[in-house]
């Protein structure tokens, strides 16, 4: 019994999850949202607006609520008493967040991931739910989770810990380590064998290890530390602005501020950096970007257009927009330092900025080291997640975060 709660089961949630994470993916980013990106002109921009508005219309008429969101609903969940996720609202809100990214939202499709994760566990834990104890359902949430996490990312290392660190600030729930690694490696290979992994920031070659290396690692958590803190900040000022008007008005207005930021990243750029998750944006600076000023600029546009989606409703999650930014905050101290041969501090940064934004320092600690071949690159990259974590403060993009673990 022990060997099925803890590997069978988790490893089928985590096969279940990863076709169906790979499923949407192929169809919202692979399939709608490149299609729209690869009209003549400025006619992508056009679609911005359609992104939030199909998206009122889904969460209207499908999922018929708006609390909590969607990409707060699992922390939600697991603190509540019996665990269980509101399984008719599954469809609404995944169907929600693909309309948001195929239309050119600036979101991704990870929080409603984590939640076709989470259900898959939930459901087995209904089913059983008389031969299975409390903790045990609630670990087969969490490994779900887990699993969405790793399929969508690409990532089976941050997967692994990101169902048991991101219900707190300060904490972990590791009494579920077992079952959400073998979640998140299945969750990540069945979704690479279906359509491939695709990673938002790869490191690459080693850099020189010398005193600028160091002072850039030092200024990539600086900057990723202040960068999510302010981007929590402003999250949060516009959730609170967001309660003053209608969902319609929300939505009409942000979508056309959406509209005028997809034109300035295009324009800035000559691609579609608001589009999407950030690997439209990400792939820009891997194909070596821009200069200092433009890199600044286009950093501004891309977050602009994530708040604004917060703002106006969309349907995804910041989870990978988060990254993003950190993959430019890299390349603006890479520039700056002259040392953009390398794609080691973008990489850095990717998992400095998420791992402060979402208080996810172990996972993105792992993350690091999953991600490069070099034990000092790997420290480097530790320090900057600490870094980090510790300019972020108490602060955090999610509001549903506890301090401290359930008991």
């Amino acid at each position: 019994m022990r060997i099925a709660v803890q590997v069978v089961v988790p490893a089928l949630i985590g096969t279940a999850t990863g076709a169906c994470v790979a499923l949407a993916t192929w169809l919202a980013e692979g399939r709608v949202m490149m299609a729209v990106a690869a009209l003549p002109g400025m006619w992508p921009a056009l679609f911005s607006p359609l992104a939030l508005l199909a998206t009122l219309g889904v969460v209207t008429s499908v999922t018929r609520t708006t609390t909590p969101s969607t990409a707060e609903l699992y922390i939600v969940t697991y603190y509540s008493r019996d665990a269980h996720l509101p399984l008719r609202q599954l469809p609404g809100r995944v169907l929600g967040a693909m309309t948001t990214v195929a239309f050119g939202g600036s979101q991704g499709l990870e929080s409603p991931s984590a939640l076709i994760g989470a259900s898959f566990g939930d459901l087995l834990g209904r089913a059983r739910r008389v031969l299975l104890p409390d903790d045990v359902r609630r670990s087969l949430l969490v490994c779900g989770a887990s699993a969405g996490i790793a399929a969508v990312f690409s990532s089976p290392a941050t997967g692994m810990l990101y169902g048991m660190e991101i219900p707190f600030r300060r904490d972990v729930d590791a009494r579920r380590l077992v079952p959400c690694a073998f979640a998140a490696a299945c969750a990540f290979l069945t979704r690479a064998w279906l359509i491939g992994a695709r990673r938002l920031a790869v490191a690459g070659e080693p850099p020189r290890l010398d005193g600028v290396f160091v002072l850039g690692v030092l200024l990539v958590g600086i900057g990723c530390g202040l960068g999510a803190r302010a981007f929590a900040w402003a999250g949060a000022a516009l959730k609170q602005l967001a309660r003053r008007g209608t969902p319609l008005g929300r939505a009409a207005s942000a979508g056309v501020v959406l509209a005028g930021l997809a034109v300035a990243g295009h324009v800035l750029t000559g691609r579609w950096i608001t589009f999407g998750p950030g690997y439209l944006a990400a792939d820009w600076i891997s194909d070596g970007g821009g200069p200092l000023w433009v890199l600044c600029a286009a950093l501004l546009v891309r977050a602009c257009g994530t708040l604004t989606c917060v703002y106006g409703g969309g349907g995804g999650g910041v989870f990978t927009s988060l990254a993003c930014a950190g993959v430019f905050v890299g390349q603006i101290v890479a520039v700056a330092l002259g040392r953009d041969e390398s794609h080691v501090l973008p990489f850095l940064g990717a998992a400095c900025f998420l791992g402060a934004g979402y208080r996810l320092p172990l996972a993105c600690m792992m993350l690091v080291f999953e991600g490069t071949a070099s034990i000092a690159v790997g420290m480097a990259g530790v320090v900057a997640v600490a870094v980090g974590q510790v300019l972020m403060g108490r602060d955090s993009v999610s509001d549903a975060k506890h301090e401290e673990r359930l008991d």
